[in-house]
């Protein structure tokens, strides 16, 4: 029997944050729930959130009015996970205050994310990770070459905006509120210190993960002192300038990174803080999809690092260290600019190309030099080979 975050809402969904505290699992299931598509139905604007029931509510009355075309990029188990939420006596009254969804071509830039308020009055800054747009995946791939991206600026300016929010909430609310403390005085004192400086939480999956790591480490001293923790799953790390930094240094000890058994992306670049490597029911590249993962009654199933996973990474790490960052660029724009002249927008695009296709535009890259090619063709070999997994799946 597979054991899902899904199964998870089925098995505790009944259950209060008060009978049973909010952990890792839950924070997998908020960083899954911010791909989700939510625009039109919740704005950046914080002045009319929707409890997770009222969202879903407008959410199936738009996906209603949309066209096929329109319902293709919506992500089935995202949409299964928003459901169940949605009927869950543990999650439906968690508000949504603030939704953002920034998508720039031209910038290489995909940044969404949104800010849930929870019933003890926390915040859970959820940033989406890479979804199956290559606009995604090339800027995921400008990581393993720049200090830093376009998302990664977004990530912090939002935080700063949602950190800045006000409870508009009464005191006789707060004093009647039992997800606050079991104590009258601790909800009395919260009250007060709630209104402005709320605890937060950051959570992402995929580059979700990167840019809630990012956002914590590099917003104003203020709301960085307010960061509870930052949960990563399975999220690309740093370049050495950053792992140097002070600023990364001194948020350490809240980040914790959770990546499965095969691992490309969560493994890549710098990280030092501490991991949790977990089970997962699929095979090579696709567990990086985290409704994959197994779950037990209380934590996730732990497991070890697949050998494979650590060879390519490693593989990947070395051969970017020989390049200078004029080649490093070459080499991804090279491929983007490939997947470009070859009309592909979609990972799963890739499952409709032959190898001898690619090979044979790869040869038209005469700019390239021959150990840049050699990376070049493994590396697209590696992704039209996955591609054809998720096809199957």
């Amino acid at each position: 029997m597979l054991n899902t975050i899904i199964d998870y809402i089925d098995l505790r969904g009944d259950l209060s944050p008060i009978q049973f505290p909010y952990n890792e699992i839950d924070s997998l299931i908020f960083s899954e729930l911010a791909y989700v598509n939510l625009d039109t139905i919740i704005d950046l604007d914080w002045h009319h959130p929707l409890t997770l029931k009222d969202a879903f509510s407008l959410y199936e009355k738009r996906n209603q009015e949309l066209s096929e075309e329109e319902l293709r990029p919506i992500l089935i188990e995202s949409h299964e996970l928003f459901e169940k939420m949605a009927h869950s006596p543990r999650y439906q009254n968690i508000q949504i205050l603030s939704y953002v969804n920034d998508i720039d071509k031209n910038l290489i830039k995909q940044f969404s994310a949104m800010t849930l308020l929870l019933e003890d009055q926390r915040l859970v800054v959820a940033y989406r990770g890479t979804d199956d747009s290559l606009i995604g995946w090339h800027e995921d791939f400008l990581m393993l070459c720049e200090n830093v991206v376009p998302a990664q600026v977004s990530s912090v300016e939002y935080l700063e905006y949602v950190a800045s929010f006000q409870s508009s909430h009464s005191l006789l609310s707060s004093l009647q509120n039992k997800y606050l403390d079991k104590s009258l005085w601790q909800r009395l004192k919260k009250h007060f210190q709630y209104q402005k400086k709320r605890p937060i939480w950051l959570v992402g999956h995929s580059k979700g993960g990167n840019l809630a790591m990012y956002a914590g480490c590099f917003c104003q001293k203020e709301t960085k002192q307010r960061i509870l923790k930052i949960d990563n799953f399975d999220g690309p790390g740093f370049q050495d300038e950053i792992m140097l930094s002070s600023e990364y240094k001194e948020m350490l000890p809240r980040i914790h990174s959770y990546i499965p058994h095969y691992s490309f992306f969560g493994i890549v670049l710098g990280h030092e803080e501490e991991y949790t490597v977990v089970h997962s029911h699929f095979t090579g590249m696709l567990q990086h999809n985290g409704f994959s993962w197994d779950i037990g009654p209380y934590h996730f199933k732990e497991d070890e690092l697949s050998y494979e996973s650590v060879q390519f990474a490693i593989k990947v790490i070395l051969f970017l260290e020989k390049l200078s960052d004029e080649e490093k660029h070459q080499f991804v724009e090279s491929m983007f600019g490939l997947f470009d002249s070859l009309n592909l927008y979609t990972f799963s695009d890739l499952s409709h190309i032959s190898y001898k296709h690619i090979l044979n535009a790869i040869k038209e890259l005469t700019l390239l030099d021959a150990k840049t090619r050699k990376m070049l063709i493994e590396v697209l070999h590696m992704l039209w080979l996955e591609a054809k997994k998720t096809k199957k799946a």
